[in-house]
C-alpha cells in the first residue's frame, strides 16, 4: 500500500424489577447510576446527545479555535498533512485535553492500586493460579505497551507464574493481526507470554441468553482461567454508545452468533433506535444487550484507559466491568464532546491518522462524527488513508441494493455487522457530498456515493467544483476522537444513520 502523499503546501444495572436470564440467574435490578452517570452526555428524552457537563474535577474543557490560524495538520495514515490556505472565516474543533506524560506508569498504577471500587488488583488476584488478560486488536490503541508491564508485576507479586499468563487479543470479526502487529501494540511484552488471537467461528462455549434472547457464546479459552482482567481504550462508538469495557468480551472475544445478535439491536423492532447512537449509553438497546452478555463472564478486573489523539494516556480508571467503564466514559465525554453553536455547510475532517484511519469501516465512525455538525446539503471533505482497504468482504456487497431504505429491509431478514456500516455510510453520502482522501481504487469510492481524490488539494478543488460555501469552514483535525454536538440543535432526520 503507498504512503500518503505529502502536501504540497509542506457489573452492569438494570431496571429495578428483578429479572432472569435463560439461565436462571438473577440480574440486578436499577438502572438509575447508568442515567445519573451519563444523564449529561448520554441522551436527552429524544433520545439525542446532549452536551456534557464540566464536573469540578475535570482538568480541562472542550471547544473550538476561531479566527486566524496560521497552520492546520491533518493526520493521514502515520503522516500529517499540512492543510493548504482557505480564504474565509476557519474554526477549528478538536479537543482540550491534560499534559500527558511520557511515561504514564503513575497514572496507571493508581487505577490498578486505588481502583473505583473494590480491592486492588494485586489482592484480587491472590489465590489465582492462572491469569487472562484481554486487550483490544490493531484498531483500538490502549496503551497496551504501558499498562501489560503494570498488570503483569501485579500478578507476579500475587504469586502467578507468567508461564500462568495467557494474552488474548480481541478480534471480534476482525481479522487476525500480523506477529508484527501483536509485537507493535504490546510494546514486544506479548513475546514473553502466550497469545491467544479470537477465532468467532471455534473454540466457544454457551453461557445462555441475555433477557433479550441473544446467545452468548464466548472463547472457551478464557473461561478456563482463574483470573480475567479486561484493558482497553474508552473511545466514541457510533451505535453502541462508547467502545471500551464490555466490548472486550461482547465482540471482542464472542461467537459471530452473539456479535450479530447483539448489533442487530440497533433496529428496535422494525426502526432504528434513535439511542443507539454515539455518546449515549442510557437506554441504547446495543449498549444494554452488549453489557448483559458480557456480565455472564466473571470478570476480575477491569482497566479504562483514555488517551489523547497522540496515543498518549492520560487517564485510567480501574475496577469492576460496568462501573469503571461508565466512569471512563463520563471522563471522555468531558474532553472529547464538543459544543457547536450551529452546524457548518463545509467541513474539513481527519479520521486522526492510523489506527484510526486503518481501513473505511474504522474511518466511517470519523464521518459519522462530523456529519454530526454538517448543515443539510453540504460538503464534507474526510481524510482517511485505509491502508487495509474497506476492511472485510462482508461490507462493500451490501451497496449493491442502491438504498438505505433496501439495505435496511433486508438488514432485517439477515443481519451482517458490515451490512448495517453500510447502511449508515450510504445514509449519509446520499444527503451531502462527501470527497475522500485514501488509497482506495476510486471506482470503490465511487460505489459508494462518495467523491475520491488523491490529495488534500484536490479534494479542495472538487469541494469549490461542488459548490461548496468557504465563508465559514469547520476543520475537525481529529474526528475519529471528537464528537461534535450543536447547542440547541434538533435531533439530526437526514435519514437513521
Amino acid at each position: 500500500m503507498p504512503s500518503p502523499p505529502a502536501s504540497s503546501g509542506t457489573q452492569r444495572e438494570w431496571p429495578r424489577r428483578k429479572r432472569k436470564n435463560s439461565s436462571g440467574k438473577s440480574l440486578p435490578g436499577g438502572r438509575g447510576r447508568l442515567t445519573r452517570l451519563c444523564g449529561r452526555f448520554c441522551s436527552s428524552s429524544k433520545g439525542r446527545p446532549t452536551s456534557p457537563g464540566k464536573s469540578s474535577g475535570s482538568t480541562a474543557d472542550t471547544g473550538c479555535e476561531e479566527g486566524p490560524v496560521e497552520e492546520i495538520y491533518l493526520p493521514l495514515d502515520e503522516k500529517k498533512v499540512l492543510l493548504p490556505s482557505i480564504s474565509g472565516k476557519i474554526t477549528v474543533c478538536r479537543p482540550k485535553i491534560p499534559r500527558t506524560p511520557d511515561d504514564p506508569a503513575e497514572i496507571i498504577s493508581k487505577a490498578l492500586d486505588t481502583p473505583l471500587s473494590g480491592p486492588p488488583l494485586t489482592e484480587r488476584l491472590r489465590g489465582k493460579k492462572s491469569l487472562a488478560i484481554v486487550i483490544p486488536d490493531v484498531t483500538r490503541e490502549s496503551g497496551a505497551a504501558h499498562f501489560l508491564p503494570l498488570i503483569l508485576s501485579r500478578a507476579e507479586e500475587a504469586g502467578i507464574s507468567p508461564r500462568a499468563v495467557t494474552l488474548f487479543v480481541a478480534l471480534g470479526i476482525h481479522r487476525p493481526l500480523t506477529e508484527e502487529e501483536v509485537d507493535r501494540i504490546t510494546g514486544g511484552t506479548s513475546r514473553t507470554l502466550r497469545v491467544v488471537q479470537h477465532d468467532p467461528d471455534r473454540g466457544l462455549k454457551d453461557l445462555g441468553k441475555t433477557s433479550r434472547g441473544t446467545p452468548v457464546l464466548i472463547n472457551a479459552e478464557l473461561l478456563k482461567h482463574d483470573a480475567i482482567v479486561l484493558a482497553g481504550a474508552a473511545s466514541f462508538h457510533y451505535f453502541a454508545g462508547f467502545g471500551g469495557g464490555r466490548k472486550l468480551l461482547v465482540p471482542g472475544l464472542a461467537g459471530r452468533e452473539t456479535i450479530y445478535s447483539t448489533h442487530r439491536r440497533i433496529f428496535d423492532g422494525t426502526e432504528r433506535s434513535p439511542l443507539a447512537r454515539p455518546g449515549v449509553l442510557s437506554g441504547n438497546p446495543v449498549h444494554e444487550d452488549m453489557l448483559e452478555a458480557a456480565s455472564f463472564v466473571p470478570v476480575t478486573f477491569s482497566l479504562t484507559t483514555l488517551l489523547s489523539p497522540e496515543k498518549k494516556v492520560f487517564h485510567a480508571v480501574g475496577g469492576g466491568l460496568e462501573d469503571s467503564h461508565e466512569e471512563a466514559c463520563r471522563v471522555y465525554a468531558e474532553h472529547f464532546a464538543v459544543k457547536l453553536k450551529k452546524r457548518y455547510p463545509f467541513i474539513i475532517a481527519s479520521a486522526g491518522g492510523y489506527p484510526k484511519d486503518i481501513n473505511f469501516i474504522q474511518s466511517h465512525k470519523a464521518l459519522d462524527h462530523s456529519f454530526q455538525a454538517l448543515s443539510p446539503g453540504g460538503v464534507l471533505i474526510l481524510a482517511a488513508w485505509c491502508r487495509d482497504g474497506l476492511g472485510h468482504d462482508d461490507f462493500f456487497p451490501w451497496f449493491r441494493f442502491g438504498t438505505p431504505e433496501r439495505i435496511a429491509g433486508e438488514l432485517r431478514k439477515n443481519y451482517v455487522v458490515y451490512g448495517q456500516t453500510a447502511f449508515a455510510t450510504l445514509t449519509k453520502t446520499l444527503s451531502c457530498t462527501v470527497i475522500l482522501v485514501s488509497s482506495l481504487p476510486a471506482e470503490t469510492v465511487e460505489a459508494m456515493n462518495i467523491v475520491p481524490a488523491r490529495n488534500i488539494e484536490e479534494a479542495l478543488s472538487i469541494a469549490r467544483e461542488r459548490g461548496a460555501v468557504t465563508d465559514e469552514v469547520l476543520v475537525i483535525p481529529e474526528a475519529g476522537h471528537v464528537l461534535p454536538l450543536v447547542e440547541g440543535g434538533e435531533k439530526d432526520t437526514r435519514g437513521a444513520r
